[in-house]
């Protein structure tokens, strides 16, 4: 028994050792493993808590906002690792910034930066959102200047980001790359063309020359186009994008690419039609006469702007508010312009927004009512408001587009007929109508099939000549942005493609400086697959 013992205890402890020697092991795994995914655990963690307490932010209430404090206040208590801290400080900071909270956004950078505890710190991850961090305001500064240029521009805190980047992770580093274009673009946006042209020629070398940050080229592309664009060198511009297309590795990467092109081409161009601003404070002033005298000048002069608009248009749109009009605004134009009538009862641009107004909250209700009794009341009502003054057709075009809606829920296709060949005759070059009459012309309303396309044929060849082409390509990018890419540029499509593109060359020739017409071309060619024609667009 004793020998049996005794010869039983060296396996017992062999046993024991190898049990011992896989704890250690699975020790040490967890260790290495807390060190290599236990920031990011950590940032999961706290990163879903936080977005959680800015979410629920957004009802601004008092508890609330205590509720983000109190996310921060937890994390340093558990002495949450200093990169994971500022990722949630920028993550607050754009929040803030969204909603317009400039100050406060940016003392929630100040205080990623703290965490830093110095501009050149060794620790990379420390680094990434340090230069991050300085990133974050320098370009969310530089969009707030975009509208109002007494403020800061953003160069320095982008300056600040391309420092970090180098001195941590070197000059030619794709993180340096990725900063630096941005400071480019900054430079070429407040002036420093110079500055601009240097630092970007310096990144598109290092994209182009180094293994390391041959990720960066899409980036740097990008902001090339972008960069060409604020400086007019619109070839320059284009040729960059369709770099950065071809080495774009994602359907991000290359939208990202087209929106900072855009972008370029679209700064200090008006953010609103200036005629559409004026609209809405003359009315909110109570000055009718202004109105009125701005209604029958634009009426007398016919002039559209690049895709076959009216200035009258601009001026009457804030006074109808559009087809999504709610109650509330239904209510205060319908007063407003009232009102306007009151005082001018031969107002044809009031009368005409009335009674479309009437029309855009029917078709509002109708969401709900259908074609109930309030749809119809509505309806009614904007009929009554036309009878009043049977010759203002003759006086303002656009009492020709209520005329045609009136005719829509009774699918009265002759007086709609009648109504678009009246005022193509009364006012042959009043595009709206048109735009109108062809979605009308389509099957989904009163159409039958291939009347619509015989409609835009039609008034396009009336016109004639590349006037007629030019109808021809505005019509077919309305239709284009308003949803119906598929029918204009799809491989079924129904439309003249090559008149399309004599259209737009018109379009360019008689409307040199407009942007948004080779915006406009760029977005049918693409969709269309006519890449080439893309490429080699007029400026």
């Amino acid at each position: 028994m004793t020998t049996d013992s005794a010869a039983a205890e060296p396996k017992k402890s062999k046993a024991r050792l190898i049990l011992f020697g896989v704890l250690c092991i699975f020790v040490a795994f967890c260790a290495v493993g807390w060190m290599l995914f236990g920031s990011l655990g950590s940032a999961l963690v706290w990163g879903s808590e936080l977005q959680k307490a800015i979410d629920a932010e957004k009802n601004n209430s008092e508890e609330n906002g205590t509720r983000v404090e109190k996310v921060f206040n937890d994390a340093i208590q558990a002495k949450t690792p200093p990169p994971v801290l500022m990722s949630m400080y920028r993550t607050y900071a754009a929040s803030l910034y969204r909603r317009d909270e400039l100050a406060l956004g940016d003392e929630q950078i100040d205080k990623a930066i703290a965490l830093a505890k110095g501009a050149a710190p060794t620790d990379v991850a420390i680094a990434d959102q340090l230069c991050h961090a300085y990133q974050d305001r320098g370009w969310m500064h530089h969009r707030f200047w975009l509208s109002n240029p007494k403020l800061d521009d953003g160069a320095k805190d982008q300056e600040m980001a391309v420092k970090v980047a180098e001195t941590t992770f070197g000059p030619d580093h794709q993180q340096t790359n990725f900063k630096a274009p941005g400071l480019a673009v900054i430079y070429a946006e407040i002036g420093k063309t110079d500055e601009a042209n240097k630092t970007i020629a310096r990144s598109i070398e290092i994209a182009e020359t180094k293994e390391s940050a041959k990720i960066t080229r899409w980036y740097v592309y990008a902001m090339l186009a972008r960069i060409r664009a604020v400086q007019h060198r619109y070839k320059e511009a284009l040729a960059a994008y369709f770099k950065c297309r071809e080495t774009a590795i994602s359907e991000e990467e290359s939208n990202r690419g087209w929106d900072e092109f855009v972008t370029g081409l679209r700064l200090r161009e008006p953010k609103k039609n200036e005629i559409n601003v004026l609209a809405a404070k003359l009315l909110n002033k109570g000055d009718y006469a202004q109105l009125d005298s701005l209604a029958e000048q634009f009426t007398k002069e016919k002039t559209e702007y690049w895709d076959g608009f009216w200035k009258l248009d601009y001026l009457t749109t804030p006074l109808e508010w559009g087809s999504e009009v709610d109650a509330e605004h239904f209510d205060q134009l319908k007063l407003d312009l009232n009102k306007w009538l009151k005082k001018n009862p031969k107002s044809a641009a009031a009368r005409a927004a009335l009674a479309n107004l009437y029309i855009n909250r029917a078709w509002e209700i109708r969401e709900d009512d259908d074609y109930g009794p309030r749809f119809l009341k509505m309806i009614k009502e904007a009929k009554a408001i036309l009878a009043v003054d049977p010759d203002l057709p003759e006086k303002i075009p656009f009492a020709y587009v209520p005329l045609m809606r009136l005719t829509l829920p009774d699918k009265e296709k002759d007086q709609f007929l009648k109504v678009v060949a009246g005022c193509n005759k009364r006012w042959p070059t009043f595009f709206k109508l048109d735009s109108w009459a062809t979605k009308y012309f389509s099957i989904r309303w009163l159409g039958e099939p291939g009347e619509q396309q015989a409609f835009i044929k039609k008034r396009a060849d009336t016109i004639g000549g590349a006037q007629g082409d030019k109808f021809y390509a505005r019509i077919a990018f309305y239709e284009f942005d308003h949803g119906d890419q598929e029918e204009v540029v799809g491989k079924g499509s129904e439309y003249d493609y090559p008149r399309i593109k004599r259209g737009f060359q018109q379009i360019f020739k008689d409307y040199p400086d407009a942007v948004e017409a080779r915006i406009a071309f760029l977005r049918l060619a693409f969709s269309g697959e006519h890449i080439d024609d893309a490429k080699n667009m007029e400026w």
